[in-house]
């Protein structure tokens, strides 16, 4: 047998002595599991004390390319939750072609809904679903709950909260004086204060309003793995980071294990858009399929015929004063 087969089958051991427990990590619900996807969450399960809530301070870094190139600070994408709960198969999570400047079919699908005269159309608009959120790279400065992550570079994904206050502090709301909280010569430290909060009808949710940006400006913290410590970058005589300096803040800049770019807003698949095809012909009453249903919600089809103005766009200031409606954006 020749050598290169020999090295190819060793390659593939795994499969022939049946060691494949290291390839299932899906399976693994463990925190650490979790974050193998980059994302920095904040987890109320973890908190011991209630009352005080979850508190972890984080740094909003600049989106410095693999190339080395700065893009954006942020990648934004809006996303569509189907919620059908007797129907499992058409439920899941779809990126809206608003990303990309073109009609999204759910969104259509949900003001049609919302807007006619029929009130199961009506209730059932309920299960469209809307979030926009935004990503951006996030160095851990501390962290009581997962003192694990300090000094890693993670990707925060967070909502209009978080990104109103990051504007505010752009304009210089508070304090009166402007910052760009991303700048790695005068940015700020932001502290998550994050407590669970119950809604009117009984729902809980984690509520951010009280996190809050650190008042005073500040260098990047610069992390050493070997003496687990930070330290921040010395400013020059017109408080700013030298450029000498670039080299060192590349490399530890890029010293992650995640980009931004792996959660940009992707294009609908034929699978999905045939898949939204299905979900509005559910929940219409136009489906073929025998999809199961609850008893209660049971109704000839009849009751589910749309009204004259089901396929026409509502106008623009329509659209406008009850977007906030499906856009709820909770944290």
């Amino acid at each position: 047998m020749a050598k290169e087969d020999v090295e190819r089958f060793e390659e593939l051991d795994d499969l022939f002595t049946g060691n494949l427990d290291s390839k299932m990590d899906f399976l693994d619900d463990s925190s650490n599991s979790r974050n193998n996807d980059g994302i920095y969450r904040v987890d109320l399960e973890k908190v011991k004390d209630k009352k005080k809530g979850w508190k972890s301070v984080i740094r909003f870094l600049p989106n410095i390319t693999k190339e080395g190139k700065v893009e954006q600070s942020a990648i934004e994408k809006i996303t569509h939750y189907v919620d059908i709960k007797n129907n499992k198969d058409l439920s899941g999570w779809f990126d809206s072609p608003k990303n990309f400047k073109e009609d999204c079919p759910l969104t259509k699908l949900y003001y049609a809904m919302k807007e006619s005269k029929n009130a199961i159309l009506v209730e059932k608009s309920k299960m469209l679903k809307y979030s926009k959120k935004y990503y951006s790279y996030v160095l851990i400065l501390e962290d009581e709950q997962q003192p694990e992550l300090v000094g890693k570079i993670m990707i925060f994904q967070y909502g209009k909260i978080i990104r109103d206050k990051i504007l505010s502090e752009k304009n210089g709301d508070i304090t009166g004086e402007e910052c760009t909280v991303f700048d790695i010569s005068q940015g700020k430290d932001f502290v998550l204060i994050v407590k669970e909060t119950q809604t009117e009808q009984g729902e809980l949710f984690p509520d951010y309003k009280m996190s809050m940006f650190r008042p005073e400006k500040t260098s990047l913290p610069i992390y050493s793995k070997e003496k687990e410590t930070f330290k921040n970058l010395p400013l020059n005589e017109n408080k700013k980071v030298d450029s000498k300096y670039g080299s060192y803040i590349k490399t530890f800049l890029l010293d992650r294990e995640h980009e931004l770019e792996e959660f940009a807003p992707k294009r609908l698949t034929e699978e999905q858009q045939s898949k939204i095809t299905e979900i509005s012909n559910f929940l219409t009453g136009k489906s073929s399929k025998n999809y199961p249903q609850k008893k209660e919600s049971q109704a000839s089809s009849d009751d589910f015929e749309f009204d004259e103005n089901f396929n026409e766009e509502p106008s623009k200031s329509s659209f406008e004063e009850s977007e906030d409606d499906f856009f709820s954006d909770i944290e």
